[in-house]
């Protein structure tokens, strides 16, 4: 029944985005200035050219994205990279969102049960706007893990793909759908999941005025495969940030909220190599929060220095840090 629902939900999504995406168009089309000879617009030819593709291909209400630990709703031309660290991951196969099912005969994960995992990542990525509404990307991580049973590893992580449709843009308002696919491209096992998974999800941004910006995310992240491990997980966010962007040097600083919901899957919890319990993952909720800076110089580059802490019984991990260097062109 997984690829049925699959194929629901994705037509679901497509429709909704032509749908915004057509509705927002209309919404914003301006009419052009018309001159006094013939009805064209002032500039003659050129400037009839110019208003046609205006209107063709409208600009969105919010440009300005902020948020460290939580998806941009805009889409936008951008390179870069980012580095996080993360500590205390007392349950690194929950779900297999995080890690392969390990620690058991006939598993592709650890070879031990674990009871601790630090891992950093060191992640470049690109984003490509065909159109202000339209833009694909792709993420290439690269893994260092450290558990606390099992051997070190580092490699590449898993790839990342996807794209943004921006489907509803009026009144300093956007949202978008985002729709992100996971590739089991490690080379080593205990570096990712070991299964594809998809991740429908829908963005959006406010601006309450110059200064003061909302961004929010509600994300549903589904193994395509796996094992009996393996579930759905509901993320939601959202973000507040002060601040914008100016010539010259500027400062930007973020609060950020980061919660998840397990769906479905299982989990082990160690205390030893010899000593474990596996558990069903479904009803546990997680919850961040994180604080950071953005800083900038002009319209095109700017840095961001965040860290994150789990204030839930459950967690992804107890400390998480993030530091990102992006340009935009």
């Amino acid at each position: 029944m997984r690829p049925i629902r699959l194929a629901r939900l994705l037509a679901v999504l497509v429709c909704l985005a032509q749908a915004g995406f057509v509705r927002a168009q209309y919404s914003n089309i301006q009419m052009p200035n018309m001159g006094s000879m013939g009805g064209l617009p002032s500039g003659g030819l050129a400037g009839a050219k110019q208003a046609r593709t205006s209107a063709l291909d409208p600009g969105i209400a919010v440009s300005q994205t902020f948020a460290g630990f939580i998806d941009s709703a805009v889409p936008r031309n951008r390179t870069g990279v980012r580095f996080e660290a993360a500590y205390n991951n007392r349950q690194p196969m929950r779900a297999e969102y995080l890690f392969a099912k390990g620690g058991l005969p006939n598993t592709v994960g650890f070879p031990l049960p674990e009871t601790r995992v630090d891992y950093q990542e060191l992640t470049s990525f690109t984003e490509y706007s065909w159109t202000p509404w339209f833009s694909v990307f792709i993420e290439a991580p690269y893994r260092w893990v450290n558990p606390e049973i099992n051997d070190n590893h580092s490699g590449a992580g898993d790839m990342r793909y996807g794209l943004k449709l921006c489907t509803y843009s009026a009144d300093r308002t956007i949202a978008t759908v985002l729709l992100r696919l996971y590739s089991p491209s490690t080379r080593h096992q205990t570096l990712g999941t070991s299964h594809w998974s998809i991740e429908p999800g829908i963005l959006m941004a406010y601006q309450f005025n110059r200064m003061l910006h909302f961004e929010g995310e509600f994300r549903y992240w589904m193994p395509l495969g796996g094992s009996d491990f393996q579930g759905n997980i509901l993320r939601y966010g959202a973000a507040i940030s002060y601040g914008q962007r100016r010539p010259g040097l500027w400062f930007t600083p973020v609060l950020e909220g980061i919660g998840w919901s397990v769906l479905s899957g299982k989990t082990m919890i160690a205390t030893s190599a010899e000593h474990f319990e596996i558990q069903e993952a479904r009803g546990q909720t997680i919850a961040n929060g994180c604080l950071g800076l953005r800083c900038g110089y002009g319209a095109k580059l700017d840095m961001y220095a965040g860290y994150g802490r789990s204030f839930t019984g459950q967690f992804w991990q107890r400390e998480i840090y993030r530091v990102e260097l992006r340009y935009s062109y």
